[in-house]
């Protein structure tokens, strides 16, 4: 094979295991360099990605081989729900940042399940596959290990390059507040998922969402329990058994923001609803929920109070939202982003 210009790489690397390491070395054995783009960038914490872009990035850098070869990191943000022409246009912007006009270009992965399909988005490079045996130990399984109570300081972590297992137990030590927080939040999720084991199927979990915005403001909520404890989320819970999905998502935003409005004007600012599937987006399980956008015409601000599931109810200004993009529950800032593109 011809030694090409520069080879792609996308991934989470949540963390950087044995597999990733491998994948590295083959790019670098077939190009001049290779781009890792660091994926799931600016969002909270969570026991799914407990490392921000900036530390994963760190991390690969502890890497003593890696010194001095020609790796490029780009913090990669995520895409909006269905913006994800935006997202193809922008690892192509920061991919001819990096290279000439008439490079020859390959991007590299595995194609293991649907997750994998954004392989397929970028027919214009060579793609490069790797084999299954290559993957070995998947990151979910060290993530597993790590936030159980089976984690020992004393022994080593499986699956993951010696340098980046320092860099880990390093990063442990010296960020036990997160770290413990991380491990509230696993327990809590394990312990949910347990409940739901003798199910005869699989649970699929309905819920109801609002944005609602008045005034140029965003009415948020600070989640008071775990998942995403201390989060900013959209007001909103799960469906019961007898009721309709708009008067579940006005139940629920009552609920916990009191809002000083009534159901019935609530009902008719509702402008647009969608709902959203993503199969990964939930950690308790699968969930979709149903969004609501409320636009209220007032003369000034309602006033609320958090109640309930909430332990803080706040109107914040549209144009804070995208700074605060790393402290939003889940996926709730994309669906915010994707449903203020519904006003009129």
């Amino acid at each position: 094979m011809e030694k090409l210009d520069a080879i792609v790489y996308i991934g989470r690397f949540q963390p950087f295991t044995n597999a990733h390491y491998k994948i590295v070395k083959k790019a670098l054995g077939l190009a001049e360099k290779v781009l890792i783009f660091v994926g799931s960038s600016k969002v909270a914490r969570s026991t799914r990605n407990p490392w921000t872009e900036l530390e994963r990035t760190d991390m690969i850098l502890n890497i003593d081989e890696f010194l001095g070869k020609n790796i490029f990191f780009i913090q990669q943000v995520n895409s909006n729900y269905n913006t994800e022409g935006w997202w193809v246009k922008d690892v192509q912007s920061n991919v001819c940042k990096l290279t000439k006009p008439n490079n020859k270009i390959g991007i590299i992965g595995f194609k293991k399940d649907s997750s994998s399909y954004y392989l397929d988005l970028f027919p214009q490079w060579e793609f490069i596959p790797v084999a299954e045996f290559e993957h070995g130990l998947s990151a979910t399984t060290i993530r597993e290990y790590i936030f159980s109570t089976q984690y020992d300081s004393t022994k080593s972590i499986d699956g993951v390059p010696k340098d980046v297992e320092l860099w880990i137990k390093n990063w442990l030590s010296n960020n036990k507040d997160i770290y413990s927080n991380l491990r509230d939040e696993f327990k809590f999720i394990k312990d949910y998922k347990e409940q739901w084991n003798k199910a005869p199927y699989p649970p699929i979990f309905v819920t109801t969402d609002a944005v609602v915005i008045c005034k140029g403001h965003i009415l948020l909520i600070k989640r008071k329990s775990n998942p995403g404890k201390d989060l900013y989320a959209m007001p909103g819970g799960f469906l019961n058994q007898t009721e309709y999905l708009k008067d579940c998502c006005i139940r629920e935003l009552k609920e916990e923001t009191r809002i000083d409005v009534s159901r019935l004007f609530l009902k008719g600012s509702i402008v647009a609803e969608k709902y959203f599937d993503d199969p990964y987006r939930e950690a308790r399980g699968r969930g979709i929920t149903h969004c609501f956008l409320f636009n209220l015409r007032v003369k000034e601000l309602p006033k609320v109070k958090g109640s309930d599931d909430a332990y803080s109810a706040k109107w914040i200004p549209l144009g804070d939202l995208d700074s605060m993009q790393d402290q939003f529950f889940g996926d709730h800032y994309q669906i915010i982003k994707n449903m203020l593109g519904q006003i009129k």
